[in-house]
């Protein structure tokens, strides 16, 4: 366990307010020290910031800072190389012909192009997103016709790579293309009416066409009967092959550990139930329990394992990395109860050694 003593967790949905919050107090403590050395404009996107400064600036200065600002914040830079700049996705283009900046998508060199492909059986929802969603962001980015073109090109070759139809393709591109332009030379001559339909979310398994087919007459019933309701339905596609499938050797009860166990006393009436971090045998013979009883059943689960048949099922089930495990177990937990003396038959006789092989 850790304590946080800085900052908030990773991931944590208040990391980003707080972030926020924080560059917003740097911002306004050395606002005025920044303009002084030069900083034409400042923009910012939660902590990554797009800095426009004289061409004669010392940036390492501007950086320093920054840096010495708090402890726990360090910036770092990156300087326009060749008349271009990254910032986060969007690729900044100097443009001196037109003395106007440019913009277009960047994708990191770790980008491999890879999506959902176009014979997995999976919704077709699910093949549309990866389309639609990289020509949305070519259409809100690029910022010339030259430019959306170039883009509207590799997400071409992105999708023929992972067997999409060129014609799907540019399908969607012409929806996207008249949505977005409708959008632009769109109007509002009259307010916009609110929805007042009841919006209930409904899943379907996804059976290939069966899955559409139920979804139509599910709307056509809903239309005609209860026309108050706003229907949303998505599908669930069916479970990977790998869940089939048992990918790690179980281990047996009394080798688990964080558990809670039970004891009941042979003698008498009283039981004890508790709660170990260790190996529930282990916490057993702190108990008194006879060690015979664990040291049969690991000597029966080690010779029946040790065939070198290849035909032998019970072979391809267990591997050899759980096999030692066991033995060091075995021989860990027989030095244990030597150290610890814990050999008085009177114990032995109190402790019912069957509850602890079917905790």
């Amino acid at each position: 366990m850790y304590v946080q003593h800085n900052g908030v967790a990773m991931g944590a949905p208040l990391a980003p307010v707080i972030a926020d919050i924080f560059m917003t107090h740097l911002e306004t403590i050395l606002m005025d020290k920044l303009t002084q050395l030069s900083v034409c404009e400042w923009y910012r996107y939660v902590d990554d910031t797009f800095v426009l400064l004289n061409k004669d600036t010392n940036v390492d200065n501007i950086l320093s800072v920054l840096n010495d600002f708090h402890s726990s914040i360090q910036f770092t830079r990156k300087i326009e190389d060749s008349d271009k700049l990254e910032f986060l996705d969007v690729q900044v283009i100097r443009s001196l012909e037109k003395q106007c900046f440019e913009t277009t998508i960047y994708r990191k060199p770790t980008f491999t192009g890879l999506l959902t492909n176009w014979n997995s059986y999976v919704p077709i929802h699910y093949k549309k997103a990866g389309i639609v969603s990289m020509i949305n962001c070519a259409l809100n980015i690029c910022s010339t016709y030259k430019l959306l073109e170039d883009e509207f090109n590799e997400i071409r070759r992105f999708g023929l790579d992972n067997d999409y139809p060129l014609s799907f393709i540019n399908t969607m591109i012409g929806i996207k293309l008249s949505h977005h332009r409708n959008k632009i030379n769109k109007k509002l001559e009259q307010p916009i009416i609110e929805n007042d339909k009841k919006k209930m979310y409904v899943e379907i398994p996804f059976i290939s066409s069966s899955s559409s087919t139920l979804q139509n007459k599910i709307k056509h019933l809903t239309n005609k009967l209860r026309p108050d309701l706003d229907i949303q339905f998505f599908f669930k596609p069916p479970p990977p092959v790998q869940v089939h499938f048992q990918t790690k050797d179980p281990i047996a009860k009394h080798m688990q550990s964080n558990v809670v166990y039970y004891i009941k006393c042979n003698d008498c009436e009283h039981s004890y139930i508790g709660k170990t971090e260790h190996q529930c045998v282990r916490r057993h013979y702190e108990h008194g329990a006879p060690t015979t009883p664990y040291q049969q059943q690991q000597q029966q689960q080690l010779c029946s394992n040790t065939s070198d048949d290849p035909k032998d099922p019970s072979e391809l089930r267990r591997s050899s990395r759980i096999k030692n495990k066991l033995a060091a177990a075995k021989t860990t937990s027989t030095t244990a109860i030597t150290m610890a003396s814990i050999n008085d038959n009177s114990n032995d006789k109190k402790i019912d050694s069957d509850k602890f092989l079917n905790t």
